[in-house]
């Protein structure tokens, strides 16, 4: 559980990006954010804007962090050492590259063994997603992280899947399916 509110930790610093830009933090409902609409895995969010399907292996945590706010959705594996974590806020005044390489510079300070394995555009049902995928240490423990970084509306959507680095190949199939999966109404 302390390394699920350590990752979740680090994917609210993302979305906390809007506030340090001074945008106004709009707290999104619950009915508008991951709800967990359910059917094989199968989640919407967004208020169905976003659909996506849950990695294998991966069940809803999101009611076990009392400190979570509504506008976030964690998805963990018995032990907590593969996640899926989604967040909504307020789209900032910043670009979707600018605010990547903010948040990768911030994982830098707190790690300076941060290795960055990809930083790239991708595409999700016609939609520009940034994506960055990470060697991060986490309790002490090499892990593996991508995260994607999506504007939809006006809403900025984190979305973080992290896995054990020795599991990196399996982690990175993970992610390609969990993109594929994801499909975005314009």
């Amino acid at each position: 559980m302390q390394k699920i509110v350590k990752i979740i930790g680090l994917c609210l610093f993302a979305a906390s990006l809007a506030a340090c830009d001074g945008g106004k933090e709009q707290s999104t409902p619950a009915g508008n954010s991951a709800s967990t609409e359910q059917s094989a895995q199968q989640i919407s969010a967004l208020g169905g804007k976003v659909s996506f399907t849950v990695p294998d292996g991966l069940q809803d945590q999101s009611g076990k962090n009392t400190s979570q706010t509504t506008n976030m959705a964690v998805y963990a594996d018995n032990n907590a050492q593969k996640m899926l974590i989604v967040i909504s806020s307020s789209m900032p005044g910043d670009s979707l590259e600018n605010l990547l390489t903010r948040m990768e510079d911030q994982q830098k300070m707190r790690d300076s063994e941060l290795v960055v394995i990809k930083k790239t555009n991708v595409e999700a049902s016609g939609q520009q997603l940034q994506r960055l995928d990470t060697a991060i240490k986490i309790d002490g423990k090499k892990n593996f992280s991508s995260t994607l970084l999506g504007q939809i509306d006006d809403q900025l959507l984190t979305m973080q899947i992290t896995y054990p680095i020795d599991q990196q190949a399996d982690a990175e199939k993970a992610v390609d399916k969990f993109i594929s999966s994801l499909k975005i109404k314009q």
